[in-house]
């Protein structure tokens, strides 16, 4: 990382630590960054995005520890998943170790998080506090943006700073899993495919030993 773009996401942090948005670079698309804890500040990507406040904001955490912080203990099976898949585009829902805000967690009080590739994303992640939310910086049904020439003029108008990093790697968005019991379900397919996820998921269920059904 160049110093140049560390003192940029230095200013970004700063402005993230205080209560603002910034539109990010993540590994996948260009994303709204805003501190989850901060209560204001993850209403306001709501209303730049035009998002349903139903469809709870998923997280990138900068590394495993601020993860395990976060959430309960999880069973060895998922902690088997984070070791092969993280980082990676993979978002987890995971049991908080306390409750967050709805705007954060599922019906079920579970919240969706990943760790990325080193990316910028996760580099502010880093400096902001170990956790950023992590929704494409687009209006809710517009396609992601993988360079900032595709984001929303009224999004780019919203928020607090723009980091413009040139064009991210696009592809397809994370996948989201969800472990249940014997099962991992899919609720996205996305950059690592569900099939391949779900086999290593039932793999580490026979290496333990334990059956397949619930």
């Amino acid at each position: 990382m160049t110093q140049h773009v560390d003192q940029i996401l230095g200013q970004a942090a700063e402005i993230i630590r205080s209560g603002g948005v910034v539109v990010v670079p993540t590994e996948t698309f260009y994303g709204l960054a805003a501190d989850p804890f901060h209560e204001e500040a993850v209403r306001r990507v709501f209303q730049i995005k035009k998002r349903d406040e139903s469809k709870p904001l998923p997280l990138i955490a900068s590394d495993r520890s601020v993860v395990e912080d976060l959430i309960e203990p999880p069973d060895a099976r998922v902690h088997e998943l984070m070791a092969r898949f993280w980082p990676g585009s993979l978002t987890i829902l995971l049991r908080p170790r306390k409750p967050l805000s709805a705007l954060l967690t599922s019906q079920e009080g579970s919240i969706g998080v990943r760790l990325p590739p080193i990316c910028p994303a996760r580099a502010l992640a880093a400096k902001a506090g170990g956790l950023i939310t992590a929704t494409s910086a687009n209006l809710a049904g517009d396609p992601d943006p993988s360079e900032v020439s595709m984001i929303s003029p009224q999004v780019l108008e919203a928020v607090d700073l723009v980091i413009d990093l040139g064009p991210t790697p696009g592809g397809k968005p994370s996948t989201v899993v969800e472990p249940d019991g014997a099962e991992l379900r899919i609720i996205r397919d996305g950059a690592i495919p569900g099939s391949l996820l779900s086999g290593f998921f039932r793999s580490c269920l026979r290496n333990r030993g334990e059956s397949d059904s619930p």
